[in-house]
């Protein structure tokens, strides 16, 4: 068992995190977490398909006074506290779990207009409070640094989803108009590195240091060469261009607002 650290937002107090046991003895995976989402089920579907491929086992209700007792059977590595539903309200949740809990990071999310509730859930036991609806990536951001440590769990790239394009967070594939395409792995870090930063304008130099490293030395037209394949990817919307040159100082990506006529033809 390893028993990890974490501050406590807003007191400045700390206490220790037990993230690699299941209640009872029962030894987790120690690559995988659990994390239970006491939420809505639009909100939890929501945070399951962004987590999809990582190592996070989920469990969830949108009853708080079953979220208290499942968690005390199962031990997640995270609570997250969405709209609450049922009979118990989020503080009086809170203070039931602390008062057999003091261990479980609990991330209470704030709807518009609840500042007061946010100051409670503090006072109450939450260890962080977040604005809702909750950002998938900073969640994961939250349990990898405050719970997991040194341990074997690794967080694993987001997938980005622009509508049109969907670029996996770690397998070298993309979804086009719903059309799933493997693309090579240079493509595909040029392809992350510019969907990441989707309207932007970015150079040339970056662009290289992204694909091949800072210091590295390469021919001038092989990022020239990639990219010409990379727009290839894409369909021509009326002449359209994905990745537009800005002359003199780099590219901007761009996924254009119409559709193919294929995945039109195609509909819903």
């Amino acid at each position: 068992m390893h028993d990890r650290e974490l501050t406590r937002g807003g007191n400045g107090q700390s206490r220790t995190v037990v993230g690699d046991t299941w209640r009872g003895g029962r030894v987790r995976a120690p690559d995988r977490l659990l994390v239970f989402l006491a939420c809505g089920r639009a909100e939890s579907d929501r945070l399951r398909h962004a987590w999809s491929g990582q190592a996070i086992d989920i469990e969830a209700t949108p009853d708080l006074a079953v979220a208290l007792i499942r968690i005390g059977q199962v031990g997640p590595a995270m609570v997250v506290v969405g709209e609450p539903g049922g009979v118990l309200g989020p503080i009086d949740f809170l203070t039931a779990l602390r008062e057999v809990d003091a261990r479980t990071p609990v991330i209470v999310g704030l709807g518009e207009d609840s500042s007061q509730l946010g100051s409670d859930a503090l006072k109450a036991g939450a260890t962080a409070v977040v604005r809702r609806p909750f950002s998938a990536e900073a969640l994961l951001g939250l349990l990898d640094s405050g719970v997991t440590g040194g341990g074997a769990f690794r967080v694993r790239p987001l997938p980005i989803d622009l509508g049109r394009l969907r670029v996996d967070g770690s397998a070298t594939r993309i979804w086009v108009d719903g059309t799933e395409k493997l693309i090579p792995a240079m493509e595909f870090v040029l392809l992350r590195f510019l969907a990441e930063r989707h309207g932007e304008i970015v150079t040339r130099r970056e662009l290289v240091s992204a694909a091949w490293g800072a210091d590295a030395r390469v021919p001038s037209n092989s990022l020239n060469v990639h990219l010409a394949r990379l727009r290839r990817r894409f369909p021509a919307d009326a002449g359209e261009d994905w990745i537009r040159p800005v002359r003199g100082v780099g590219y901007q990506f761009v996924v254009p607002r119409g559709m193919s006529a294929q995945h039109a033809a195609a509909g819903p």
